[in-house]
């Protein structure tokens, strides 16, 4: 089921993880489009694609809706602001993309724009930063952590080569999984250093709504880094990426409207994204609610269980 979101429809762009607008009080915007995504992985840390088990109803957002909403962020932000357009899902799936990013580059003080993908849709677009989801090098190995037809690595490798022919970067961003692509981050650093790429190697995390591979547990952060040293040595390459490399600062923020524990009356508007799940609005924001069983247009009580970044969920 796909849901598209409007102005006119009255859900509020803030409040909710799958779609809208996440400000984390940085000068860097997430901007979410979409939930769509066309592929499976494996280690999926929030069951995204069309074959999830807890993901039943998909969100689209109206372009002119959330390139107004943005450019009122932006307007508190300062004058350097980065848009990231990431996803719960796959951005490229969003099909108003191009219209998106020009609309972007209109907005004052947008200063830099980047994009997460898979690699596997191909649009030609004006962003600063292609950051490539690339987990391996082999063929096989890297359609079976896709978990979809979709993924050809060596598409991916010509959907990086071609933005980095146009003067964009491009940064390679492997999920380290251990014991199931360890001998394919070496081959993934080296890759990067032949063709120039930026590298953001990621931990592999294990959520509760995550898809999990079986007997596969996340290491600590000590291992994680103990051996991204023993890379950084053996390649001659600085791993680590912190964001004053990326150049992320604190910036205002968009203020919370809702207190943790706080007891408010909201409109049901939408199904969640969870099937358990019903998205109520209420004070200009969306607030995700769990265990609910009620309608569309009924008016319910609720506690307000969490508030970071504006993302919202009670019961």
């Amino acid at each position: 089921m796909l849901i598209h979101i409007s102005r006119e429809s009255g859900i509020p762009l803030f409040g909710n993880i799958a779609f809208g607008i996440i400000d984390r009080g940085t000068n860097l915007l997430q901007v979410r489009a979409t939930s769509v995504c066309n592929i499976n992985c494996t280690f999926c840390s929030v069951d995204g694609g069309m074959f999830s088990q807890q993901h039943k109803v998909f969100y689209e957002v109206d372009c002119d809706y959330l390139l107004e909403e943005v450019g009122k962020v932006v307007a508190l932000k300062g004058n350097d602001v980065e848009i990231n357009i990431d996803s719960v899902g796959e951005p490229f799936c969003y099909p108003q993309l191009e219209k998106l990013v020009e609309g972007l580059r209109e907005i004052q003080c947008v200063k830099k724009i980047s994009i997460q993908t898979n690699g596997t849709i191909w649009k030609d677009i004006n962003v600063d930063v292609v950051n490539l989801s690339f987990h391996a090098i082999d063929p096989i190995l890297a359609r079976k952590l896709a978990n979809s037809p979709c993924m050809d690595i060596d598409k991916v490798k010509d959907f990086g080569e071609r933005y980095k022919k146009k003067g964009i970067i491009v940064r390679l961003c492997p999920v380290w999984i251990p014991g199931v692509n360890d001998t394919e981050i070496p081959k993934i650093i080296q890759y990067a250093k032949e063709k120039d790429y930026f590298l953001g190697i990621q931990k592999y995390e294990v959520y509760a709504y995550s898809r999990k591979h079986e007997k596969i547990k996340a290491q600590s952060w000590y291992q994680f880094y103990s051996q991204i040293k023993k890379w950084e040595k053996e390649f001659g390459l600085s791993l680590q990426v912190t964001a004053k490399d990326l150049g992320i600062h604190k910036a205002s923020r968009v203020e919370e409207v809702f207190k943790k524990g706080e007891r408010v009356k909201l409109e049901v508007r939408l199904k969640g994204w969870f099937k358990d799940q019903m998205i109520a609005v209420g004070r200009g924001r969306t607030v995700t609610v769990k265990d609910c069983t009620k309608n569309e247009g009924d008016l319910i009580n609720v506690k307000i269980l969490e508030t970071k970044n504006n993302i919202y969920l009670a019961k």
